[in-house]
């Protein structure tokens, strides 16, 4: 099993955002042979991309299918996959050890879930067989269990009792050529070995041991970057006496990295590339907070009522016209660019969605609806203005990131934007055999190009421990 050091992280891509497409082919045309995807990833929109993609570059007579590693996930339920066990728990079918964490969000590992789930991802993918196919998280039993008041050691026996019943699964499906091997993929495996929810990898390793020594178990993956410097800084191995990474090197294990540009922080997401920015006038921000306020409280004192228009509709537009109101007191308070970029995606961008529906369906007056479209770009305009105030910040950030690190990197890498310096740092780490990294748009893969299949920066754990430990000391 080979294949470059950069793979094609696809969290974020969908089937339905043809930008996305482009970008994978692009990738995978500039010579990334490792797509890394799951079964949760918008919903599966991620696996139908990626089968499409690969569909029309195989029939093309581009690439063959056993030049790209596919590696998918499963654990989650979400989703569709949600509204399936949803009407299975009301039938009394429900999937063995399921665990209901919380609202629309559930996990299993169990042989009936991962069989279901193979069937469905293989038919997603367009493809006869998965190259790599992890458990996906299944320390969220383990959230569950401390929740639940469950005892640690409790807790952990059961854990892995569950994971070495889905590796028995797993290797039946290597028998029958659905997958070619299998691992997992863990956000604890980097974790304290007393930490409730941490994933020992030497447990690990003995179970499948335990059922053949001739097992599939080849890969694991974890989240690694400039900031959660765990893999390489905790011991938590054999007696606290081994890192991670130092036990997948011995193993034999290859090692994905995930995360490698968003670090979460005490302080929250810090997304470790540079930031384009334009100047951010503070008094033009102001002026364009009070038109937007200005413009709501015409449409909803003024404009609303003048019309024949319901009181439930106007009552739908009172509770989402408030971005002025919003913006005002709380711009300040955002946090970072990736915290109001979450925002923008899970608040604003539904409020305009939802204004701008409810007009085209109740709203006939053509000043009317005049009114409401300058006021969606006067919105956009606003937003834009906390964007750059926060991309500034950011930017300020990132060259401090990369002050760091320039301080023992080696000239010769000093002109590499900090996203490369990030990933040929982690590239060139011991043990690590990948680094996934997010490339949904043509700029992310032509970013990341240049570092591919290089490795050559000699003291990188040297210079990971000291930006780890400098940001550490800036944040308190």
């Amino acid at each position: 099993m080979t294949f470059k050091n950069i793979g094609f992280g696809s969290y974020r891509v969908s089937n339905k955002i043809e930008e996305h497409y482009t970008a994978l082919r692009k990738a995978i045309t500039e010579g990334i042979d490792l797509i890394d995807t799951s079964a949760n990833y918008a919903d599966g929109e991620s696996e139908i991309l990626i089968g499409r993609v690969l569909k029309d570059m195989i029939s093309e007579n581009v690439i063959s299918r056993d030049q790209i590693t596919l590696v998918t996930k499963a654990g989650y339920i979400q989703g569709q996959n949600y509204r399936r066990a949803i009407e299975l728990k009301k039938e009394g079918k429900l999937y063995s050890d399921t665990v209901e964490l919380q609202d629309k969000l559930w996990h299993c590992i169990s042989p009936e879930f991962l069989d279901d789930q193979i069937s469905r991802q293989l038919e997603r993918l367009g493809v006869e067989h998965i190259d790599i196919y992890l458990l996906h998280n299944p320390e969220y039993f383990l959230d569950g269990a401390k929740k639940d008041g469950v005892e640690m050691s409790e807790a952990r026996k059961i854990y892995y009792e569950r994971i070495k019943k889905a590796f028995i699964h797993l290797e039946k499906k290597v028998e029958e050529g659905k997958i070619k091997c299998y691992g997992i993929s863990s956000n604890t495996f980097p974790e304290y070995a007393d930490d409730y929810s941490f994933t020992s990898l030497e447990e690990i390793l003995n179970i499948s041991r335990s059922i053949s020594e001739n097992n599939n178990f080849k890969v694991i993956q974890l989240p690694f970057n400039l900031i959660e410097s765990g893999a390489v800084a905790i011991k938590n191995q054999f007696s606290k006496t081994k890192t991670v990474l130092e036990l997948a090197s011995e193993a034999g294990l290859k090692v994905l990295i995930n995360r490698p540009l968003n670090a979460i922080t005490s302080k929250g997401l810090v997304r470790l590339s540079e930031f384009s920015t334009e100047p951010f006038l503070e008094k033009d921000f102001i002026n364009q907070m009070k038109l937007v306020s200005q413009i709501e409280e015409e449409i909803i004192n003024g404009k609303l009522t003048d019309k024949e228009i319901d009181e439930s509709t106007i009552d739908r537009f009172k509770k989402n016209l408030n971005f002025g109101k919003t913006i005002e007191e709380d711009w300040k308070f955002f946090g970072s660019i990736e915290h109001f970029n979450d925002l923008v995606n899970q608040k604003f961008a539904p409020g305009i969605v939802i204004i701008t529906d409810t007009v085209k369906e109740y709203i006939k007056d053509e000043d009317l609806k005049d009114l409401f479209s300058n006021y969606t770009k006067e919105i956009f305009k606003l937003l834009n203005f906390v964007s750059n105030y926060y991309k500034l910040r950011a930017a300020k950030r990132s060259g401090f990131i990369n002050s760091v690190i320039n301080k023992k990197l080696d000239e010769k890498f000093h002109g590499l934007t900090l996203s490369q310096k990030t990933v040929l740092l982690l590239n060139s780490v011991k043990g690590v055999s990948c680094v996934l990294v997010g490339m949904r748009k043509d700029k992310y893969v032509d970013d990341m190009i240049p570092v591919l299949g290089k490795h050559d920066i000699t003291n990188a754990e040297e210079i990971i421990r000291n930006v780890s430990m400098e940001i550490q000391i800036a944040e308190t």
